[in-house]
């Protein structure tokens, strides 16, 4: 989905995992990320962000929940991390990283509340009056007034299936009364997903009927009274698209995907983001003229059609690929061309890596013609190992 994007914007980043990778320093089924590049887009963002008037939190999932990258972003002045699900929340709470925003898509189980909201989060997108009460009477022991995000839905919405939730925006006033009732949350926020898609034959940013459906449900709140300071409108937030957030009257986005230069419209528009993530894997055997390379980090939704193959930068080729069966486990990619045994394969396609059972690696210094390997991380955001810096020479 991005191999043209990464061989003309960030090739120094195929060159240097491959030599790493042929030297014996990255296994197979392993994510590189250019640390540098990330941070540079985060930072561009951010300015593009600062004009228009939004405020970002900034989403870590796709690149495996990473704190050391959490906390770079943070120190460019994101407001926090955006955790999509309590793992992630933990994760970053056990690292002392600034939380932003949680709940959103996945709700904070019962038990985890106290710890979170003790800790301290800006906003929690809730989707239960059950759960808002959950939050009020931990807030009330805690002694602190929380904020509170409502996850609106209508029935034209965009819902993904394995993330329904919500309330109904013709039951929104209602809920509205009985959340006034409580004490210590305050409803701050409106919020809905996704608000915004790529459309590949218009190659634009187009907003969903979410987007109206949050201004509907703004328009219901100040009606009562409820002042909402933030409209957040997730998806796609990059720079392409932030200024279709201030227009549509968003005041948040949520950066993911284009922190590493790899949403839908980067795939097709190289002059944004930059890229700063490939998958490293390696040929292990042939079967029927074809080969097969080790696998463990493909997501169903990545868009692979293509990976680079071989041992050395200047005789790569470019080969198809057929990616496993969804009822089955990625145990091997299919690539249409007999490679030889232990070519390095270099895939750029979608990912998120928190469903994935890949390595993450970190490069650093590379756009300084320096690279060092500085640690290993599990998809889930654990460090495996620290390295004082492993140095390659991109021949």
């Amino acid at each position: 989905m991005f191999i043209e994007a990464i061989k003309e914007r960030n090739f120094k980043l195929v060159k240097t995992a491959l030599n790493f990778h042929q030297k014996g320093l990255i296994l197979p089924d392993s994510y590189i990320l250019d640390v540098d590049t990330i941070i540079d887009n985060a930072k561009i963002i951010l300015e593009e962000a600062n004009k228009n008037g939004i405020k970002l939190y900034a989403m870590t999932k796709q690149i495996g929940r990473i704190p050391y990258i959490a906390k770079k972003i943070i120190d460019l002045g994101y407001l926090g991390i955006v955790a999509v699900d309590f793992k992630e929340a933990k994760v970053m709470l056990d690292n002392n990283i600034k939380l932003g925003h949680v709940g959103h898509l996945v709700q904070i189980p019962s038990k985890m509340l106290e710890n979170i909201i003790e800790k301290g989060v800006d906003i929690i997108t809730v989707y239960s009056l059950d759960k808002i009460k959950e939050i009020n009477n931990i807030a009330d022991k805690l002694n602190k007034i929380q904020d509170i995000m409502i996850k609106v839905i209508d029935e034209n919405d965009i819902i993904y299936s394995g993330q329904s939730g919500g309330f109904y925006l013709n039951e929104i006033k209602s809920i509205a009364k009985k959340i006034l009732k409580l004490k210590n949350v305050k409803i701050k926020g409106i919020t809905s997903f996704p608000c915004f898609l790529y459309n590949s034959i218009s190659n634009k940013i187009e907003a969903t009927n979410n987007v109206k459906t949050i201004k509907k449900c703004a328009s219901i709140m100040n009606d009562i009274g409820i002042e909402i300071e933030q409209l957040n409108m997730p998806s796609i937030t990059s720079l392409e698209n932030i200024k279709y957030i201030k227009a549509l009257g968003g005041t948040h986005g949520e950066p993911g995907h284009s922190l590493t230069g790899t949403t839908p419209f980067n795939s097709r528009n190289f002059k944004q983001e930059k890229p700063a993530i490939i998958y490293i894997s390696e040929i292990s055997h042939n079967l029927n003229n074809k080969s097969y390379f080790y696998g463990g980090g493909y997501y169903r939704r990545s868009g692979i059609k293509n990976v680079l193959v071989g041992k050395y930068t200047d005789k790569l080729k470019q080969i198809e690929v057929v990616p496993p069966q969804l009822d089955n486990i990625d145990y091997y990619f299919e690539a249409k061309y007999k490679a030889d045994i232990g070519d390095t394969v270099i895939g750029a396609f979608r990912t998120q890596i928190f469903v994935t059972r890949s390595d993450i690696v970190l490069i650093e210094g590379l756009k300084y013609d320096r690279p060092i390997i500085s640690a290993v991380y599990d998809s889930l955001g654990r460090i495996k190992y620290k390295y004082k810096g492993v140095k390659v020479k991109n021949e």
